[in-house]
C-alpha cells in the first residue's frame, strides 16, 4: 500500500462523515447517520450498516453516535422484544413486519460501554437489549441447539447463494449463531459491568460454540459449511459421491463460514485449516481485492453488476445486491480480524493493504465508493456514493500499528 493513496483515502472518508451526518429530525430524536451521500438507501436506518459506521464515528472521537444509534433502533422496539431492522424518521419500522434487526445491538452496546464507560446510559437500555436479544434466541431457533435466518436476504448477506438456492428454514447456516454467540458474550459483559450476573449469557453462549462445532464442520472438506435439514447431511458440495473430479465439490463454499473466524466459534486447529485452505486461497476466497463472497471454484460464482436469478428460486426472493462472488468491505473487515484472531498478523496486514487500494481505485475512477466490487477487475458495481462499512477501510490498520487508539471490538475477551 502506498502512503499517498492512504492519506487519499482517509480525507475522502473524514470528508464523507459530514455529509452522512444528520441532526434529529422526525421520529428520530438523536443524531443518525445516513447509509449513503446519494440517492441509495437514503430512507431510513439499517441496522447492521449503522452499526459499522457508528464504529468509525467512535474512533473519529464521536462515539456518542453509538449510543444514538441504540437509543433510536430500540425507540421503536415492540413489547415481545421484536426491533424492526429498518427504521425510518417519517413513519418508525420499515420493510418487513418479521425483519428484526440483524444481530449486532448488544455488541455495540458492549463496545461503547468498553470504550466510554457510560454504565448509566447502557443501564437505562438493559432490559430492552435483553427482550430484543430473547427474540432472537425464540424466533430463529433451529434444531441442535443452531439458528437459522428466515428468509435469506435478513442476513445482510441478501442472495447468499445457499440460502438463495434451496427452501426456506432447511438450512443451518453458520453466520448467524456465530453471531448470536457474539451477542450472547456481549450480554454476559455489559451485565458484569452493570453489577448483575452474567453467567446465563456466558453459558448460553458456549452452547452455541459447541453446537457450531458438533454440527457445522464439515471435515471431508476443511471449512465450517450449511446443514440441511431435508437431506439430513452437511451441505458444502452438490455432490453425493456420484460426481467425477471437482464437479459440484465447491458449489456452496460460501462467506456466512468466514462469520466463524470472526466471532471465534471457529476451534484454533480447525480454523488454521480453513484459513490456508479456503480464505487465502486464490481458487477460493482471496482475491487481490480483498474476500470474495462465494468461492471462486464454485459453479455458481459471479460477479454481475446485479444479483443474478437462482436456478430454483422465486421473482420474490431476488435481489438487486449480489453476494456470489464480489468483494465487500465488510467481509474484508470480519476476515482481518479472523485472521487477526488466529495469528496470521502478516495476511491480515496485507488484507487491510489491499482493501485501502481498492477504494482509492474507486475513488480515482469513479470519485466516490460503491457497495461492492468486482473480484477479479475491481470494478465498482453497484449504489453511487456509499458510505455504511466502507468508511471502516482507513481504520484496518490502526489494530496492526496502533491498537491503543482502536475501538475494541471484542471487550469480552
Amino acid at each position: 500500500m502506498q502512503k499517498e493513496h492512504y492519506l487519499n483515502v482517509h480525507e475522502y472518508i473524514q470528508n464523507l462523515m459530514k455529509k452522512i451526518y444528520r441532526p434529529p429530525q422526525g421520529l428520530f430524536q438523536y443524531p443518525s447517520l445516513a447509509t449513503t451521500a446519494g440517492e441509495f438507501y437514503s430512507t431510513g436506518m439499517f441496522s447492521w450498516d449503522t452499526h459499522h459506521m457508528t464504529l468509525r464515528f467512535a474512533m473519529e472521537g464521536q462515539p456518542e453516535m453509538m449510543k444514538y444509534f441504540l437509543l433510536t433502533m430500540l425507540q421503536f422496539q415492540r413489547s415481545d422484544g421484536f426491533v424492526p431492522c429498518v427504521c425510518s424518521s417519517v413513519d418508525g419500522g420499515k420493510h418487513h413486519k418479521d425483519f428484526h434487526a440483524q444481530p449486532f445491538l448488544a455488541q455495540n452496546a458492549a463496545i461503547y460501554l468498553a470504550y466510554t464507560g457510560d454504565v448509566e446510559a447502557i443501564r437505562s437500555i438493559f432490559g430492552k437489549l435483553e427482550l430484543y436479544l430473547k427474540y432472537w434466541l425464540k424466533s430463529a431457533a433451529a434444531p441442535f441447539g443452531l439458528y437459522r435466518w428466515r428468509e435469506t436476504w435478513m442476513s445482510g448477506f441478501d442472495n447468499e447463494i445457499v440460502g438463495t438456492i434451496f427452501p426456506l428454514d432447511s438450512i443451518l447456516p453458520p453466520d448467524l449463531p456465530s453471531l448470536l454467540y457474539m451477542e450472547c458474550r456481549a450480554m454476559g459483559y455489559v451485565a458484569r459491568k452493570l453489577g448483575r450476573d452474567g453467567a446465563d449469557y456466558d453459558e448460553l453462549a458456549g452452547k452455541i460454540k459447541d453446537a457450531v462445532n458438533a454440527v457445522l464442520w464439515d471435515e471431508e472438506a476443511g471449512i465450517y459449511s450449511f446443514w440441511n435439514l431435508l437431506s439430513g447431511k452437511i451441505q458444502t458440495s452438490w455432490s453425493d459421491g456420484t460426481l467425477n473430479s471437482t464437479v459440484g465439490k465447491y458449489a456452496y463454499i460460501s462467506c456466512p463460514s468466514l462469520l466463524t473466524l470472526f466471532s471465534g466459534v471457529a476451534l484454533p486447529d480447525r480454523a488454521e485449516l480453513m484459513i490456508r485452505e479456503y480464505v487465502l486461497s486464490p481458487r477460493h476466497f482471496r482475491s487481490r481485492y480483498g474476500i470474495r463472497s462465494l468461492s471462486r471454484s464454485s459453479e455458481y460464482y459471479n460477479n454481475a453488476r446485479w444479483g443474478n436469478p437462482p436456478r430454483f428460486g422465486e421473482c420474490r426472493r431476488l435481489t438487486n445486491s449480489n453476494w456470489q462472488g464480489p468483494v465487500w468491505i465488510p467481509l474484508n473487515w470480519f476476515t482481518f480480524h479472523g485472521l487477526l484472531r488466529y495469528g496470521f498478523r502478516d495476511e491480515a496486514a496485507k488484507l487491510a493493504d489491499d482493501t485501502v487500494e481498492l477504494v482509492w481505485k474507486s475513488l480515482q475512477e469513479l470519485g466516490f465508493m460503491r457497495e461492492n466490487y468486482n473480484a477479479e477487475t475491481g470494478e465498482g458495481l453497484y449504489a453511487d456514493y456509499f458510505a455504511s462499512w466502507n468508511i471502516l477501510t482507513d481504520c484496518f490498520h490502526r489494530y496492526l500499528d496502533e491498537p491503543e487508539k482502536a475501538l475494541p471490538i471484542f471487550p469480552w475477551e
